[in-house]
């Protein structure tokens, strides 16, 4: 009997934390949606700490694109991974691509950026991560190619 009541009270846990998650995350949502980021992004910081599964997806974005902060690329690698973590597998080609890229105090990291593309290809079956592998294999495009030249950032 004490184990049932135990384990009711786990689940009870995990469905405040889960309410209290999708409760932020609607609100953050709302807030970028109306084009506030600085109210949006502390609040979905807040939703990813409580377990939200897409929350570190849209944290990890706008750090990316300096909407509510100063853009942070290391901060937003952070908010991917953990985005990976949570079962998002479509986040790979973001990650191969900041990390083919760099900037915004995130070196380059060609190793990085191949794995993640090709897992890209992977587990999403994702023909744009094969286009970004090839182009950052050639060194094209956004990866630093004549048509758009990257400011020197060394690769790691």
């Amino acid at each position: 009997m004490l184990s049932v009541i135990k384990n009711l009270i786990g689940l009870n846990a995990i469905l405040a934390g889960k309410i209290q998650a999708d409760r932020l995350y609607g609100e953050a949502d709302a807030f970028k949606a109306a084009g506030d980021f600085k109210s949006a992004l502390p609040l979905m910081k807040q939703a990813s700490d409580v377990g939200s599964k897409l929350a570190p997806v849209h944290v990890a974005m706008m750090l990316l694109k300096g909407q509510g902060t100063p853009p942070s690329w290391t901060d937003a690698v952070k908010y991917l991974e953990l985005a990976i973590a949570r079962g998002n597998a479509n986040v790979h080609i973001s990650l191969g691509m900041v990390h083919g890229i760099g900037g915004y105090g995130l070196k380059r990291d060609q190793r990085l950026a191949e794995y993640h593309l090709t897992k890209s290809i992977e587990v999403d079956n994702d023909p744009a991560g094969e286009q970004m592998l090839t182009m950052l294999k050639k060194r094209q495009g956004v990866f630093g190619g004549k048509e758009n030249p990257r400011p020197k950032i060394p690769w790691k």
